[in-house]
């Protein structure tokens, strides 16, 4: 256990090391695109002066166009390239969120918990699922969950076994995890009873994560298709909150 934690540590490191790497970058992108658009501002100044003063020299003219043309590829590229280094830097926070998140959980290890027995029966494997949902038993969710919905993945509960999994995730603060049950419950049982539930789960677990953007997409979600309903209500606050972006709930942009 103490190797592994050493392992996650460094990979912790090495990711706060390329976001801090990512941060420079963007300010060097910055303060590029300020200096192409002052040579873009000035270029197009004189311009404009040479056409009032109707300037005897076309070719004065035309070299401030063509400077003009090549100025505006430049502001466009650096723009360009500093939208992408904005989004390197957010998926690697959320990546460094995740990291923290198994680095706590590493650092206060849970004593093993006895191997759980896979029920033969459907309906009783189902029925132990949902009782160690109710119960709080995360560890037997994460055991019957996934050994349920790849058993019987076309049964009328699959989708709630799958909730249930996610949404134990989020509980028990695995929200990467618990993203990526809910990811695929999106592809399998999109018009199920619990989507509404697990558009907000997901809001939730990209909060978690500090990610914001999505969390938004994913309350949206919500807000739009249950708009009517208590879940729909919550989503609205849920925005709220977002829009005031108090210390501490969103990665810095």
């Amino acid at each position: 256990m103490a190797s592994s934690g050493c392992v996650m540590q460094r990979d912790h490191d090495a990711l706060v090391a390329k976001t801090n790497q990512l941060q420079q970058e963007i300010e060097k992108e910055r303060n590029e695109l300020a200096q192409a658009r002052a040579d873009l501002d000035a270029t197009r100044q004189r311009l404009d002066n040479a056409l009032r003063a109707n300037a005897d020299s076309s070719t004065d003219v035309m070299s401030s166009k063509a400077r003009l043309n090549d100025l505006a590829g430049r502001f466009d590229e650096v723009q360009h390239g500093l939208e992408e280094l904005k989004r390197d830097v957010g998926a690697s926070r959320t990546e460094l969120y995740a990291r923290i998140d198994e680095l706590k959980r590493a650092s206060q290890p849970a004593p093993a918990a006895p191997p759980v027995t896979i029920p033969q029966d459907k309906a009783t494997h189902f029925s132990q699922l949902k009782e160690a949902y109710g119960r709080r038993d995360f560890v037997t969710v994460r055991a019957l969950g996934p050994e349920y919905v790849n058993r019987y993945p076309n049964d009328e509960k699959a989708d709630e076994a799958l909730f249930m999994l996610g949404d134990s995730d989020l509980a028990d603060g695995r929200p990467s995890s618990s993203l990526g049950h809910m990811n695929r419950f999106l592809k399998l049982f999109p018009r199920s009873k619990f989507l509404d539930r697990v558009l907000f789960d997901m809001g939730e677990a990209y909060l978690a994560l500090h990610d914001c953007g999505n969390a938004k997409t994913a309350f949206d979600a919500v807000d739009k298709r249950f708009s009517k309903e208590k879940i729909g209500a919550d989503a609205r606050a849920k925005l709220a909150t977002i829009a005031k972006n108090p210390p501490g709930l969103c990665a810095p942009q």
